[in-house]
Protein backbone atom coordinates (compact mmCIF):
# COMPACT_ATOMS: atom_id res chain seq x y z
CA UNK A 1 0.00 0.00 0.00
CA UNK A 2 0.90 3.49 -1.21
CA UNK A 3 0.58 6.85 -1.07
CA UNK A 4 -0.60 8.46 -4.30
CA UNK A 5 1.54 11.09 -5.75
CA UNK A 6 0.01 14.88 -4.14
CA UNK A 7 -1.70 13.14 -1.52
CA UNK A 8 -0.73 13.95 2.17
CA UNK A 9 0.13 11.33 4.36
CA UNK A 10 -2.24 12.09 7.53
CA UNK A 11 -0.41 11.21 11.32
CA UNK A 12 -2.25 10.31 14.14
CA UNK A 13 -1.35 10.81 17.32
CA UNK A 14 -2.48 8.96 20.70
CA UNK A 15 -2.19 10.86 24.08
CA UNK A 16 -0.25 9.00 26.71
CA UNK A 17 -3.02 9.59 29.31
CA UNK A 18 -1.27 8.77 32.78
CA UNK A 19 1.29 11.09 31.40
CA UNK A 20 -1.07 13.48 30.70
CA UNK A 21 -2.78 12.98 34.01
CA UNK A 22 0.38 13.65 35.53
CA UNK A 23 1.51 16.95 33.67
CA UNK A 24 -1.66 18.20 34.72
CA UNK A 25 -1.00 17.56 38.37
CA UNK A 26 2.46 19.12 38.53
CA UNK A 27 1.02 22.27 36.47
CA UNK A 28 -1.73 22.06 38.97
CA UNK A 29 0.99 21.48 42.27
CA UNK A 30 2.99 24.49 40.67
CA UNK A 31 0.23 27.14 40.18
CA UNK A 32 -1.11 26.24 43.56
CA UNK A 33 2.78 27.00 44.91
CA UNK A 34 1.99 30.32 42.98
CA UNK A 35 -0.72 31.26 44.44
CA UNK A 36 0.42 30.63 47.69
CA UNK A 37 3.64 32.59 47.33
CA UNK A 38 2.64 35.64 50.22
CA UNK A 39 2.17 32.98 52.66
CA UNK A 40 5.62 30.99 53.10
CA UNK A 41 7.97 31.90 49.94
CA UNK A 42 7.78 35.75 50.10
CA UNK A 43 10.00 35.41 53.44
CA UNK A 44 12.29 34.29 51.20
CA UNK A 45 12.21 36.40 48.34
CA UNK A 46 11.46 39.60 50.49
CA UNK A 47 13.32 38.60 53.87
CA UNK A 48 11.34 40.88 56.31
CA UNK A 49 12.47 43.76 58.09
CA UNK A 50 12.79 43.91 62.26
CA UNK A 51 12.30 46.60 64.44
CA UNK A 52 15.81 45.92 65.62
CA UNK A 53 17.25 46.47 61.79
CA UNK A 54 16.38 50.18 62.10
CA UNK A 55 17.74 52.96 65.18
CA UNK A 56 14.93 54.47 67.21
CA UNK A 57 15.40 57.78 66.06
CA UNK A 58 15.17 56.56 62.38
CA UNK A 59 12.00 54.90 62.92
CA UNK A 60 10.69 57.60 64.97
CA UNK A 61 11.04 59.87 61.90
CA UNK A 62 9.69 58.09 59.02
CA UNK A 63 6.69 57.63 61.32
CA UNK A 64 6.48 61.24 61.77
CA UNK A 65 7.30 62.60 58.68
CA UNK A 66 4.72 59.97 57.44
CA UNK A 67 1.74 61.21 59.54
CA UNK A 68 2.64 65.11 58.77
CA UNK A 69 2.37 64.38 54.96
CA UNK A 70 -0.80 61.83 55.23
CA UNK A 71 1.71 59.39 53.91
CA UNK A 72 2.14 55.49 54.69
CA UNK A 73 5.69 55.64 56.43
CA UNK A 74 6.65 52.60 55.34
CA UNK A 75 7.15 53.49 51.63
CA UNK A 76 9.12 56.52 53.05
CA UNK A 77 11.22 54.09 54.67
CA UNK A 78 11.70 51.83 51.70
CA UNK A 79 13.00 54.56 49.12
CA UNK A 80 15.33 55.55 52.01
CA UNK A 81 16.51 52.34 51.95
CA UNK A 82 17.39 52.23 48.16
CA UNK A 83 19.01 55.18 48.01
CA UNK A 84 20.91 55.85 51.47
CA UNK A 85 24.50 54.22 51.47
CA UNK A 86 25.07 51.62 53.88
CA UNK A 87 25.81 53.65 57.33
CA UNK A 88 24.65 56.81 56.01
CA UNK A 89 22.86 59.14 58.14
CA UNK A 90 19.23 59.67 56.95
CA UNK A 91 18.48 63.53 57.07
CA UNK A 92 14.82 64.42 57.67
CA UNK A 93 15.41 67.40 55.18
CA UNK A 94 15.08 64.92 52.47
CA UNK A 95 12.63 62.22 53.67
CA UNK A 96 10.42 65.48 54.02
CA UNK A 97 11.08 66.05 50.18
CA UNK A 98 10.33 62.70 49.48
CA UNK A 99 6.76 62.68 51.07
CA UNK A 100 5.79 65.39 48.86
CA UNK A 101 5.72 63.61 46.03
CA UNK A 102 3.86 60.84 47.73
CA UNK A 103 1.21 62.40 48.71
CA UNK A 104 -2.28 60.63 48.33
CA UNK A 105 -0.69 56.95 47.81
CA UNK A 106 -2.90 54.61 48.40
CA UNK A 107 -1.23 51.14 46.43
CA UNK A 108 2.30 50.16 46.04
CA UNK A 109 1.12 50.66 42.30
CA UNK A 110 0.94 54.34 42.59
CA UNK A 111 4.37 54.42 43.10
CA UNK A 112 4.99 54.07 38.97
CA UNK A 113 3.26 57.60 39.00
CA UNK A 114 3.79 59.29 41.71
CA UNK A 115 7.64 58.60 41.29
CA UNK A 116 8.33 59.70 37.15
CA UNK A 117 9.44 63.38 39.13
CA UNK A 118 11.43 62.67 41.64
CA UNK A 119 13.07 59.76 39.48
CA UNK A 120 11.92 57.94 36.62
CA UNK A 121 14.22 54.85 36.56
CA UNK A 122 12.72 52.04 36.40
CA UNK A 123 14.52 50.19 38.40
CA UNK A 124 14.86 52.52 41.25
CA UNK A 125 10.89 52.11 41.52
CA UNK A 126 11.09 48.71 41.46
CA UNK A 127 13.86 48.18 43.93
CA UNK A 128 11.35 50.82 46.01
CA UNK A 129 8.36 48.51 45.62
CA UNK A 130 10.80 45.33 46.86
CA UNK A 131 11.77 46.93 49.75
CA UNK A 132 8.12 47.65 50.38
CA UNK A 133 7.58 44.08 50.57
CA UNK A 134 9.97 43.87 53.70
CA UNK A 135 8.64 46.04 55.80
CA UNK A 136 5.15 44.04 56.14
CA UNK A 137 5.81 42.92 59.65
CA UNK A 138 7.09 46.46 60.87
CA UNK A 139 3.72 47.67 59.44
CA UNK A 140 1.28 45.27 61.61
CA UNK A 141 3.55 46.01 64.85
CA UNK A 142 3.15 49.64 63.98
CA UNK A 143 -1.06 49.42 62.86
CA UNK A 144 -4.28 49.25 65.16
CA UNK A 145 -2.46 49.70 68.59
CA UNK A 146 -3.54 51.57 71.52
CA UNK A 147 -1.70 53.23 73.81
CA UNK A 148 -0.93 51.21 77.28
CA UNK A 149 -2.29 54.20 79.90
CA UNK A 150 -6.00 54.40 79.65
CA UNK A 151 -7.37 57.90 78.81
CA UNK A 152 -8.11 60.34 80.73
CA UNK A 153 -4.75 60.13 83.42
CA UNK A 154 -2.31 61.88 83.75
CA UNK A 155 1.29 60.38 82.81
CA UNK A 156 4.88 61.73 81.47
CA UNK A 157 7.64 59.31 79.84
CA UNK A 158 10.86 60.02 77.82
CA UNK A 159 13.27 57.66 75.54
CA UNK A 160 15.12 56.00 78.49
CA UNK A 161 15.70 52.92 76.33
CA UNK A 162 19.29 51.51 76.82
CA UNK A 163 20.24 53.89 80.43
CA UNK A 164 22.15 52.08 82.87
CA UNK A 165 20.59 50.17 85.75
CA UNK A 166 22.25 48.94 88.30
CA UNK A 167 20.05 47.09 90.54
CA UNK A 168 20.86 43.38 89.91
CA UNK A 169 24.11 43.99 88.60
CA UNK A 170 25.25 46.32 85.64
CA UNK A 171 22.27 46.12 83.36
CA UNK A 172 21.01 48.28 80.69
CA UNK A 173 16.88 49.37 80.76
CA UNK A 174 14.87 47.02 77.96
CA UNK A 175 11.86 49.20 77.92
CA UNK A 176 10.12 52.41 78.69
CA UNK A 177 9.05 53.93 82.22
CA UNK A 178 5.52 55.80 81.88
CA UNK A 179 5.66 57.99 85.16
CA UNK A 180 1.75 57.82 86.74
CA UNK A 181 -0.10 57.42 89.98
CA UNK A 182 -0.46 54.05 91.58
CA UNK A 183 -3.52 52.84 90.72
CA UNK A 184 -3.90 54.11 87.07
CA UNK A 185 -5.73 51.71 84.37
CA UNK A 186 -3.53 49.65 81.98
CA UNK A 187 -5.01 48.10 78.83
CA UNK A 188 -3.21 45.81 76.89
CA UNK A 189 -1.80 47.37 73.64
CA UNK A 190 -3.04 44.47 71.19
CA UNK A 191 -5.08 41.53 71.02
CA UNK A 192 -2.94 38.54 72.22
CA UNK A 193 -2.75 35.62 74.81
CA UNK A 194 -1.14 36.07 78.25
CA UNK A 195 2.15 34.56 78.38
CA UNK A 196 3.46 35.15 81.80
CA UNK A 197 2.16 36.31 85.61
CA UNK A 198 3.57 36.34 88.69
CA UNK A 199 6.50 37.72 90.55
CA UNK A 200 9.66 39.04 89.42
CA UNK A 201 12.33 40.67 91.27
CA UNK A 202 13.23 43.11 88.75
CA UNK A 203 9.55 43.88 87.55
CA UNK A 204 7.60 42.64 90.55
CA UNK A 205 3.88 41.66 89.84
CA UNK A 206 4.33 41.87 85.91
CA UNK A 207 2.45 40.21 83.01
CA UNK A 208 3.95 39.19 79.77
CA UNK A 209 1.71 39.04 76.61
CA UNK A 210 1.68 37.19 73.10
CA UNK A 211 1.00 39.72 70.43
CA UNK A 212 -0.82 38.47 67.40
CA UNK A 213 1.66 40.13 65.89
CA UNK A 214 4.25 38.24 67.18
CA UNK A 215 5.74 40.88 69.75
CA UNK A 216 6.15 40.28 73.40
CA UNK A 217 4.94 42.71 75.08
CA UNK A 218 6.11 43.32 78.99
CA UNK A 219 4.12 45.31 81.33
CA UNK A 220 5.94 45.46 84.77
CA UNK A 221 5.41 47.08 88.58
CA UNK A 222 1.92 46.09 88.78
CA UNK A 223 0.02 47.50 92.22
CA UNK A 224 -2.40 44.61 91.47
CA UNK A 225 -3.94 42.42 88.39
CA UNK A 226 -7.64 42.86 87.00
CA UNK A 227 -9.50 40.28 88.03
CA UNK A 228 -10.24 38.69 84.51
CA UNK A 229 -6.35 38.10 83.75
CA UNK A 230 -4.90 34.87 83.89
CA UNK A 231 -1.91 32.76 82.37
CA UNK A 232 -3.36 31.92 79.04
CA UNK A 233 -6.20 34.18 79.07
CA UNK A 234 -7.25 35.59 75.88
CA UNK A 235 -7.00 39.68 76.10
CA UNK A 236 -8.15 42.22 73.26
CA UNK A 237 -6.71 45.34 72.52
CA UNK A 238 -7.78 48.58 75.07
CA UNK A 239 -8.89 45.93 77.70
CA UNK A 240 -7.64 46.28 81.52
CA UNK A 241 -5.59 44.27 82.63
CA UNK A 242 -4.08 45.66 85.23
CA UNK A 243 -3.56 48.97 87.37
CA UNK A 244 0.44 50.79 87.25
CA UNK A 245 2.35 50.63 90.72
CA UNK A 246 5.88 50.39 92.43
CA UNK A 247 6.13 46.54 92.94
CA UNK A 248 9.64 45.23 92.28
CA UNK A 249 13.44 45.62 93.94
CA UNK A 250 12.89 42.74 96.08
CA UNK A 251 11.08 39.46 97.41
CA UNK A 252 7.42 38.74 96.40
CA UNK A 253 5.24 41.85 98.12
CA UNK A 254 8.12 44.11 97.77
CA UNK A 255 6.99 48.19 97.06
CA UNK A 256 7.96 51.82 97.66
CA UNK A 257 11.55 51.52 96.26
CA UNK A 258 10.56 53.86 93.57
CA UNK A 259 8.31 55.93 92.47
CA UNK A 260 4.61 54.77 90.68
CA UNK A 261 5.37 54.00 87.32
CA UNK A 262 4.45 51.36 84.14
CA UNK A 263 7.68 49.79 82.72
CA UNK A 264 6.88 48.78 79.25
CA UNK A 265 8.95 46.92 77.31
CA UNK A 266 8.57 44.96 73.50
CA UNK A 267 10.77 41.86 72.45
CA UNK A 268 10.78 40.61 69.02
CA UNK A 269 12.14 37.19 67.57
CA UNK A 270 12.62 33.84 68.64
CA UNK A 271 15.44 35.09 70.94
CA UNK A 272 13.05 37.80 72.53
CA UNK A 273 15.38 40.62 72.24
CA UNK A 274 14.35 43.99 73.59
CA UNK A 275 13.99 46.83 71.14
CA UNK A 276 13.14 50.57 71.77
CA UNK A 277 9.37 50.75 72.63
CA UNK A 278 9.14 54.82 72.20
CA UNK A 279 9.05 55.58 68.51
CA UNK A 280 5.55 53.04 68.74
CA UNK A 281 4.28 54.51 72.05
CA UNK A 282 4.74 58.02 70.69
CA UNK A 283 2.41 56.62 67.43
CA UNK A 284 -0.16 55.21 69.91
CA UNK A 285 -0.33 58.02 72.53
CA UNK A 286 -2.96 59.17 69.88
CA UNK A 287 -5.18 56.30 70.41
CA UNK A 288 -6.30 56.17 73.98
CA UNK A 289 -9.08 54.26 75.51
CA UNK A 290 -11.36 55.07 78.19
CA UNK A 291 -12.50 52.62 80.46
CA UNK A 292 -14.64 52.75 83.20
Amino acid sequence: MYNSPGVKKIRRYSVNKPRFICTIIVAAVILGLMLSLPSWFEDIIYPPYRIGDFSSEHLQMYFSIGEEYSVPWYYLAAIDMVERPDNEETESGRISRIAIHLRGIEDIDQLDDLLGDYRNDKKFIRDVKNQVRRFRILKRIYEDKVFPIAAGYEYDYKDGFGDARTYGGNRSHEGIDIMCDKGVPVVSVCDGVVEKKGWLELGGWRLGIRGDDGIYYYYAHFSRYHEDIDEGSRVKKGQVIGYAGDSGYGGEGTTGKFAPHLHFGMYEGRNEVAVNPYPFLKVWERSKILVQ
